[in-house]
């Protein structure tokens, strides 16, 4: 799905709100608000939930999961930002996570088709019912029936009250999300060991010479175990560039990757228009990979797997923030 086929925060929240006040006033429980963290929940039985989340500066958070994502999903909270991430988005598992921010929404890597049928709920609510409670004019008449209670009818109230109040103040996030600040932090200050590498391999110096563009160019890749991302920032290449590109990169990792001191975390391939240059970094988050986003840098987990590749010695100081597994896995292929 699109950011911008996602509704207006506000108009969404509303009608969030006003289904679950309607679903309190019945006696339902599908649809439900909780005051203290300032969250709608929906679940529904068969074909997902959701979750929406109002932030103190006008901000929002939307995640969830449908029935249509696949068996084994990414975990999307990797691609969100930290401030995004709250106690309330710990549990579960969601396949998107979108965000509001800056008078525009965001979202992760879609790999969920479910969302717009999750958001279904929501998004066909009445808009005067809608209107009413956040003007907060939402009165017994918009949700008695027959069979309301009434004191279920004013707790349904009460509820609408609640949603307009002020926002929780801003989370740090859980403790995964400190940690993660934290080691990318000394990643960025940890010096590099010498593993007396070419400085121009000669993979590198002759793919140059067939498929690199003219002028100046970057190309950067963080690895996260053996899947190579490429930075937001990376000149833009052809496709059989790219690809041949990959190739080379993918197999000089193997040839550099050694037993004892690993494998490399990141890697660039730059020129200035006259000669190729080829860094990489198994120790460091180097300057040259820039994110957006502080979850556009390495995960903790791929970070604990790399690092137990390696013997005790060729770990850098920031790996002892890891869990790691017990014991040394067998080096890298």
């Amino acid at each position: 799905m699109d950011p911008d086929e996602l509704p207006d925060p506000q108009v969404l929240w509303w009608s969030a709100v006003s289904l679950a006040a309607l679903h309190r006033a019945g006696g339902r429980g599908e649809c439900r608000f909780e005051a203290d963290p300032m969250v709608v929940r929906l679940d529904e039985p068969g074909r997902g939930w959701l979750r929406l989340q109002r932030c103190r500066g006008g901000r929002f958070v939307l995640w969830g999961r449908s029935s249509l994502a696949p068996v084994a999903p990414r975990d999307a909270r990797r691609d969100a930002p930290d401030w995004a991430l709250t106690p309330a988005t710990d549990d579960g598992r969601p396949t998107f996570v979108a965000w509001f921010a800056h008078d525009e929404w965001d979202l992760t890597d879609d790999q969920d088709d479910g969302l717009a049928r999750l958001l279904r709920p929501w998004t066909s609510v009445d808009a005067d019912l809608a209107h009413a409670a956040q003007r907060g004019e939402l009165h017994a008449e918009h949700l008695r029936t027959d069979a309301v209670d009434e004191e279920a009818l004013a707790a349904a109230l009460a509820l609408a009250r609640e949603a307009g109040g002020p926002a929780p103040a801003p989370s740090r996030g859980p403790l995964p999300v400190r940690l993660r600040e934290q080691v990318h932090d000394q990643m960025r200050e940890a010096a590099e060991a010498d593993r007396m590498l070419l400085q121009q391999p000669p993979e590198v110096v002759a793919w140059a010479r067939v498929h690199a563009p003219r002028g100046p160019f970057e190309h950067a890749v963080m690895v996260r175990r053996d899947e190579a991302v490429p930075a937001v920032t990376n000149t833009a290449l052809s496709r059989t560039a790219r690809a041949t590109l990959a190739n080379v990169l993918r197999d000089l990792r193997r040839k550099e990757a050694g037993d004892e001191h690993g494998a490399w975390l990141f890697a660039r391939v730059s020129s200035d228009g006259r000669l190729v240059r080829f860094d990489r970094a198994f120790d460091h988050w180097p300057s040259w990979w820039r994110v957006a986003r502080p979850a556009q840098g390495p995960a903790l987990d791929d970070l604990a797997w790399e690092m137990a590749q390696r013997s005790p010695a060729w770990r850098p100081g920031w790996a002892s923030l890891l869990r790691l597994p017990a014991g040394r896995a067998p080096g890298p292929a």
